[in-house]
């Protein structure tokens, strides 16, 4: 089809004239949207190391899991019950299904699920912030700028959804 600048779009159909997304902007939809899963696994590990009493952590988990931990760590070595151990596994586990949740709907393009998840996001970063852990939040802000990109791509995909319900009406 022929754009308003009198030369051929590759990204639209020729006999519908449904346009469909470019390469770049599908794969900066799922770079953007798969920071979620990597998110969602490395607070998993994260958890994983604190259930077997391992101290190390990865920087791209969740600051919220770890101060879950903590708190119930530190309730243990006051003497509370250790299967408080279990509470806190269970806490970070609902945690890691939101990251999942939000890593399988950002991936359709739902801009709302983006949003959502660039606030709990920032939130947690605050959260590094608060911890007096720079790295972690500096991380954090770096992860919220790609995650941002694949909003971006998501806003794009979803106008050109409208454009062919337009079209099809």
């Amino acid at each position: 089809m022929v754009s308003i600048f009198g030369e051929n779009d590759p990204n639209v159909n020729p006999e519908t004239g449904h346009k469909d997304p470019d390469d770049a902007t599908l794969a900066q939809l799922k770079g953007g949207a798969n920071w979620f899963y990597w998110i969602a696994a490395l607070s998993l590990v994260n958890s994983a190391v604190y259930a077997f009493g391992g101290e190390v952590s990865f920087i791209a988990g969740l600051a919220i899991t770890q101060f879950i931990d903590a708190i119930f760590d530190s309730s243990i070595m006051q003497g509370a019950s250790t299967s408080l151990r279990g509470v806190a596994i269970v806490l970070d586990l609902l945690v890691f299904a939101l990251f999942a949740f939000l890593g399988y709907y950002a991936n359709r393009a739902i801009n709302a699920v983006f949003i959502g998840g660039m606030v709990i996001y920032l939130l947690d970063a605050m959260l590094w912030l608060l911890l007096d852990s720079i790295f972690a939040f500096g991380f954090h802000i770096f992860a919220l700028i790609l995650i941002f990109r694949g909003f971006m791509a998501s806003r794009e995909i979803n106008r050109i959804r409208e454009y062919n319900a337009v079209l099809a009406a």
